[in-house]
């Protein structure tokens, strides 16, 4: 054990008089991850309990500039700042001291090879994380500090690590992970192996490069943590998976082993495959064991992560990446290139030119392209408040419905989320978002084609089991945001099918506000952070009026003003016999119906009061419907 703590003071001594150092970790690579302070515990009594919690907080330290010559001259013998038993590292002004520490409360985050990690958070509000190096035996869920500890603290950053969000899961589900954020880890880490390369003679070594040891800075690039770990404190390769064949122990760490290591982080991006992955029965295999397995024409199936699938014009940059990641795992580390070669090599993908296409919704198969679409035979279906739709005709003979949408306000990776949520939602009163396209300026969606048009007076009880549906998404959250009839066909069994679900949050109030469908807007919605489920309850009700009286949402009349459907039928009401608003059509058709009609009417107003809070929930609303039609739900 003393030849731990003497390799730790050497490592201390090291970290805090080079100036080389300091300017790796705060001016050169932002990918790699700073050290605030470090500390060693001796001859005080600090056997405190810290309580586990969970954390949130502000940055650890505040980095000051690179010192002047004349400070350097002044601290050349004292470079070190130590407060209460904390030596911070040059170039940091201490905000926090010794006690604070003690008194913090402690989240586990895990234990690697070195040592325990928690996330400390202070009374003050800041949050660090402390890593407690494997000198001391005590219980993980007994977390007290003791008379011999070491113990570095660095940033905390928020998201996790890199191996939380390929690997953990949220709500029950994996987290989405774009090509871009995944490129950016790739490119981010690979910059910062390269730096730590060039250190001490172009000798220094990372040795524990793995994907629990990678975060996302401040600019979403990966930042590497636990550098120089690994010749402190030798020992047995725990992890093998990260580990090239001739590492034995941490001792036979070089640049090439740290090359191998990059080249499995490529691997579990592109794979999102754990290191040991189960092919069947008992049977597991590392990740290079596991693409080699595959043919080289079969592997983009077989291999990368399927969300990555979904979007084709990124195929190319994948392959690219996974040629990198294979000749980072040579056997033979005289074969495998320099960590300056892949940065370079990476930067050239992640400046590739992304061949514009279709990003295809889960679950579905794809059998048409961005090209494919283009060239096919259009003709506009109507224009919206939120863009224009055409129904297109590919030359596989399928037909297709493709809304191509107009200010849209959010960012490209908010778009893609919502779409993403939107295209899980499957219900068969809910049209199926197939597809859509996102590149810069241009936002296309791709629906399944309903050949019967929008609905007309056979609307009923679809409708309404779809909005009810829409508004038990998202915790219960989702809102339409633009239901009418022109965004309501039919299905083959003639019951309502609503679209355009969710596009509302994506586009400019302006659009929202048009004054095309300002008769189906609630009287509380004057922009988009009003939109709520109360408003497309109201926006319903205008519908049910509409299917009633034939008549649409707002009415005009030569040399009258425009008035609003609903104002126009409160006032039929109020001065004539109800049966004054129904369509004459309706009770020629069948003159049995006037007492269900005056029902539907009686919901249609209650829909429509001024008052969200007085309005029905929509399961309500269905439950009413079904009574009256004799249907069963099959919301």
């Amino acid at each position: 054990m003393a030849n731990v703590y003497d390799n730790w003071e050497r490592l201390v001594e090291a970290v805090i008089r080079r100036e080389q150092i300091w300017q790796m970790f705060h001016d050169q690579s932002p990918s790699v991850s700073s050290i605030s302070s470090n500390f060693s515990l001796v001859s005080q009594d600090l056997d405190v309990p810290l309580e586990f919690s969970s954390a949130g907080g502000s940055s650890a330290y505040q980095q000051l500039p690179p010192p002047t010559v004349e400070n350097l001259q002044k601290k050349e013998k004292s470079v070190e700042k130590e407060v209460s038993g904390l030596v911070f590292i040059q170039g940091f002004s201490p905000v926090f001291d010794l006690d604070e520490i003690l008194k913090s409360t402690a989240e586990f985050l895990g234990r690697g090879t070195f040592g325990s990690a928690y996330i400390l958070s202070m009374d003050n509000g800041i949050t660090v994380v402390l890593k407690r190096l494997n000198a001391v035996n005590i219980p993980e869920k007994k977390f007290r500090l003791t008379h011999e500890e070491k113990l570095m603290v660095y940033d905390h950053y928020s998201n996790g690590s890199v191996s939380a969000m390929l690997h953990g899961k949220i709500g029950g589900n994996r987290a989405p992970l774009d090509w871009e954020t995944r490129l950016r880890i790739a490119v981010g880490a690979a910059r910062g192996i390269a730096h730590i390369h060039k250190q001490s003679g172009g000798k220094l070594v990372h040795g524990n490069i793995e994907s629990s040891n990678i975060f996302l800075n401040s600019n979403q690039y990966g930042c590497l943590s636990d550098l120089g770990l690994a010749s402190m404190i030798p020992s047995p390769v725990r992890n093998a998976g990260y580990h090239a064949p001739e590492v034995k122990n941490t001792r036979n760490v070089s640049q090439a082993s740290d090359v191998y290591s990059f080249g499995i982080l490529l691997l579990e991006l592109l794979t999102r495959k754990s290191l040991l992955h189960a092919i069947g029965g008992n049977e597991a295999v590392g990740l290079v064991k596991l693409v080699n397995s595959v043919n080289g024409k079969e592997r983009a199936a077989n291999v990368f992560d399927v969300e990555l699938l979904r979007n084709r014009s990124i195929e190319e940059q994948m392959i690219k990446t996974l040629e990198i990641g294979m000749s980072c795992v040579a056997n033979t580390p005289r074969r495998r290139p320099k960590m300056a070669q892949v940065v370079k090599m990476m930067e050239d993908i992640s400046t590739m030119t992304t061949r514009p296409n279709l990003v295809f919704i889960e679950g579905v198969n794809p059998d048409f392209y961005l090209d494919d679409m283009l060239r096919a035979s259009a003709e506009v279906l109507g224009r919206g408040k939120f863009g224009t739709s055409y129904k297109a005709t590919l030359g596989n003979g399928s037909t297709i419905v493709v809304k191509r949408l107009r200010e849209v306000i959010v960012t490209s990776k908010e778009f893609q989320r919502q779409m993403e949520v939107i295209g899980r939602m499957k219900h068969e009163n809910v049209s199926t978002l197939t597809a859509y396209h996102c590149l810069r300026d241009e936002k296309l969606i791709v629906y399944d084609y309903y050949g019967t048009g929008s609905a007309s007076f056979m609307l009923h009880v679809g409708a309404a089991r779809g909005i009810a549906h829409i508004h038990t998404q998202v915790g219960q959250n989702l809102v339409h945001g633009n239901v009418k009839t022109s965004n309501i066909f039919l299905t083959t069994q003639g019951y309502g099918c609503v679209t355009d679900v969710g596009l509302a949050t994506l586009m400019s109030t302006t659009a929202v506000l048009d004054s095309r469908s300002s008769g189906y807007r609630a009287p509380e919605v004057t922009d988009t952070k009003k939109l709520s489920q109360a408003s497309d309850v109201y926006s319903f009700g205008v519908v049910l009026l509409e299917l009633l009286t034939g008549k649409p949402s707002i009415i005009s009349e030569d040399n009258e003003k425009d008035i609003h459907l609903v104002w126009w039928v409160a006032s039929v009401v109020r001065e004539y016999w109800t049966v004054e608003v129904f369509d004459i059509k309706l009770l020629l058709w069948d003159s049995d119906m006037e007492e269900a009609m005056v029902t539907f009417l009686q919901i249609a107003l209650n829909c429509v009061k001024s008052v969200p809070e007085h309005r029905p929930k929509m399961s309500e609303v269905v439950w009413m419907l079904e009574d009256i039609s004799g249907t069963n739900s099959e919301a």
